[in-house]
């Protein structure tokens, strides 16, 4: 038969397969949460990766990437919609953000290709090998907007993701892949030559042997994280206890102005201490969410010790003290005869200390803003004493592109008229841990949550409990929600602390230690809840090493690119 020349394209049945990857990794994460098909989703496109060229390969990643990253983040189009001015242009950026962020199923695919065993024996494991590492590789160090990995898709099983505090989620996702890999290699039966990315044959022997691997990485996720999780589960029975409280009044963006806001904050903070109270429990602090206070109160004092004589707009960045209400908030706003600094206080009827999200201003004379000319604003987390008194303040760090930051906007601030709810703020300079009492309170803002590298800055300071304040409003009645704690319930297992997210809308919730949600208010519903939340101090070998696994297959893949390309 004569030589056919290789397809510029990959065939139809090729991309097909190559979609339906991606709709099995889509279908394995949250809202869906069909973990176990991630166990085989890269098998298809695995097959579809037969016969195909480099082109093609890069091709078949692309389009299993794309759909994947559509698929995931469609509620982005809702955010669009409502907070841009973009109009059509709002799908086509979100097809241009699908295919930014396919860039490690393409580059993986890719290398697929490139790594194809050319030898008998055991030369095509450990090419096998590099495929594998490979993967965390590049899902960890190739930049989004919204980082995430394989391994969340096994976010609602405790006893599979406890592996990732030995090394990071990249150890998870490199178990899936594996696995992955060997059901296909099983399941390609190929003929000496007919594959250039699995063109030899293996026997009966070494089938069997796959299986097995497959079965014994899976069963050592098992058998660690259950093993695990026994042993994390006694020490929070033993741990001290610091009782939390979290208020989620189910503020929608623009739905209620910031005085109503802060009214039903206090309404609902004060009978939540009330029943408390009755109940004869304790709780030692309260959590309302990022953005929570939008004004400041008239009444607080500087670290100088002066009272201003004008009325900021803004809390100052050297917040020392918010004077407490001394009544009860009246059941609405209309209904209230108090001063209008009582109308506006943090606390009110009751001398519980709290934490709350609010945007700060630094006055002083050095501060710069993020625009030329405009003022240098902070997202923060503030936490205060049962007297106002402010123990600290939390800057957040990792400003979110194009919400909280727009590259290029100091140069050309024309695209805020495109975007014009994005905010214009200055990142803090490093992650923050606040004492309070016996407690150390790990401080993450809005998406930091998200960042295992960021949350690996915040361990080094030893918190025993992680607190993360929240507005995932912002995204609407969407699947965003229950996707930001899926990948946030790493952050517990890295770290084995317990992880309390507060948010206006939901979902708020307290992730124990095991990466398990234990107490939450769920999406769209008004509700309060107290939970007494263990401090723990464990040391893990992520907090030791980091994420080990994907430094190592770092240094893995570029030894295979040299020696590959000297050879």
């Amino acid at each position: 038969m004569a030589h056919e020349t290789p397809r510029n394209q990959p065939s139809a049945s090729a991309l097909a397969l190559s979609v339906a990857s991606g709709l099995l990794v889509v279908f394995s994460l949250a809202p869906y949460d069909h973990w176990w098909m991630a166990w085989f989703a890269l098998v298809p496109m695995l097959v579809a990766l037969r016969d195909t060229t480099l082109k093609q390969a890069a091709i078949c990643g692309l389009v299993m990437g794309s759909v994947t990253n559509y698929g995931a983040f469609h509620w982005l189009t809702v955010l669009m919609n409502d907070f841009s001015n973009l109009g059509f242009g709002t799908y086509l950026v979100m097809a241009v953000m699908a295919l930014y962020q396919c860039v490690p199923f393409l580059l993986w695919a890719t290398l697929l290709r490139v790594a194809s065993p050319t030898t008998e024996g055991p030369g095509r494991y450990a090419v096998m090998f590099v495929a594998a590492i490979s993967f965390p590789v590049f899902e960890f160090f190739y930049p989004i907007v919204f980082p995430w990995y394989l391994a969340v898709t096994q976010h609602s099983r405790p006893e599979l993701i406890g592996v990732v505090d030995l090394a990071g989620t990249g150890l998870l996702t490199l178990a899936i892949v594996v696995v992955n890999l060997c059901l296909a290699r099983c399941l390609l039966p190929l003929r000496s030559g007919q594959s250039k990315v699995w063109p030899l044959d293996i026997s009966s022997r070494e089938r069997w042997g796959l299986a097995l691997l497959a079965i014994l990485v899976l069963g050592f996720c098992y058998g660690y994280s259950s093993l695990r999780n026994r042993q994390i589960l006694a020490a929070q029975e033993r741990a001290e206890k610091l009782h939390l409280g979290l208020v989620q009044p189910n503020h929608w963006i623009d739905s209620v102005g910031a005085l109503d806001a802060l009214h039903h904050y206090q309404r609902m903070t004060y009978e939540l201490v009330q029943e408390v109270q009755q109940q004869g429990e304790r709780l030692d602090l309260i959590l309302w969410p990022e953005s929570a206070v939008r004004t400041p109160v008239p009444s607080f004092r500087a670290r100088s010790g002066k009272e201003p004589e004008v009325e900021p707009q803004r809390y100052p960045f050297d917040l020392a003290w918010l004077q407490p209400g001394l009544t009860e908030p009246a059941t609405t706003l209309t209904q209230e005869r108090v001063p209008p600094w009582e109308m506006w206080s943090v606390q009110r009827g009751h001398r519980v200390p709290m934490l709350f999200g609010t945007t700060m201003e630094d006055t002083g004379p050095e501060a710069v803003g993020a625009l030329p000319g405009g003022p240098a604003l902070y997202n923060c987390g503030v936490l205060i004493d049962e007297n106002g008194t402010v123990l600290g303040i939390a800057p957040k760090v990792k400003l979110l592109l194009f919400g909280e930051t727009i590259p290029l906007a100091g140069i050309f601030p024309v695209i805020y008229q495109l975007l014009p709810m994005a905010s214009a703020l200055v990142p803090g300079t490093e992650a923050v841990v606040l004492n309070f009492g016996q407690a150390r309170l790990g401080m993450m803002i809005c998406y930091e949550d998200l960042l295992p590298w960021f949350h690996y800055d915040l361990a080094q300071q030893n918190p025993d409990v992680l607190l993360n304040l929240t507005n995932d409003a912002w995204f609407g009645k969407t699947a965003e929600a229950v996707s930001h704690l899926s990948l946030a319930k790493f952050r517990s297992v890295e770290g084995r602390v317990a992880l309390i997210r507060s948010t206006p809308t939901g979902v708020s919730a307290v992730v124990d230690a095991t990466g398990a949600v234990v107490a939450e208010i769920a999406m769209d519903e008004e509700g309060t809840l107290t939970y007494p939340v263990p401090l723990l101090q464990i040391k893990t070998g992520w907090e030791r090493f980091g994420d080990s696994v994907v430094w190592f297959g770092l240094l893995v893949v570029l030894g295979f690119f040299i020696w590959k390309y000297k050879s």
